[in-house]
């Protein structure tokens, strides 16, 4: 089952309570913009998971909510202009190319945070974590879901999946 971007961005909030600075604030008051940045990287990247591409700009910029950001998730104008910061979608493109050039989403993230699709200390470091999070994201989805399929007649004493 695909999930979706609201989805999402409700494991992220409910898997960090608290964030540094603004940053949860932030993520409420923007949620929509946020959702649809992973609306559209579905549409135009329909291969990729939009938990990674979320997990990816959540770990950059708290999707695109840190100070001075300007709504940035992490990727460059171009490679060509690598202190220029660039768009969600720009990112979103960025890490479909690093996964095209890598094979697989660990390389992207290594990639898309160093460069290089082989590991590297802080490349490695960085794709573990991106991958950890991707788990807790799918995990809390998982177990979310779960609990909205549960029939509780008498919640003291029993509840009944469907």
């Amino acid at each position: 089952m695909m999930i979706s971007p609201a989805d999402v961005v409700t494991a992220i909030l409910a898997i960090y309570p608290y964030m540094s600075g603004n940053n949860r604030q932030c993520i409420i008051e923007h949620r929509s913009q946020i959702e649809n940045v992973l609306v559209e990287a579905q549409r135009q990247y329909p291969a990729m998971p939009t938990e990674v591409f979320a997990t990816i700009g959540f770990m950059e910029t708290h999707l695109g909510c840190d100070q001075g950001e300007g709504g940035n998730w992490g990727a460059p104008i171009s490679p060509r202009q690598r202190h220029v910061a660039g768009t969600p979608m720009q990112a979103a493109t960025a890490l479909w190319r690093s996964y095209e050039v890598c094979g697989s989403w660990d390389g992207a993230a290594r990639r898309f945070r160093t460069g290089l699709c082989r590991q590297t200390v802080i490349g490695t470091r960085y794709s573990r974590i991106a991958s950890h999070i991707t788990n807790r994201i799918r995990l809390n989805i998982d177990s979310s879901r779960e609990r909205s399929r549960r029939i509780c007649l008498n919640p003291a004493t029993s509840c009944h999946s469907l």
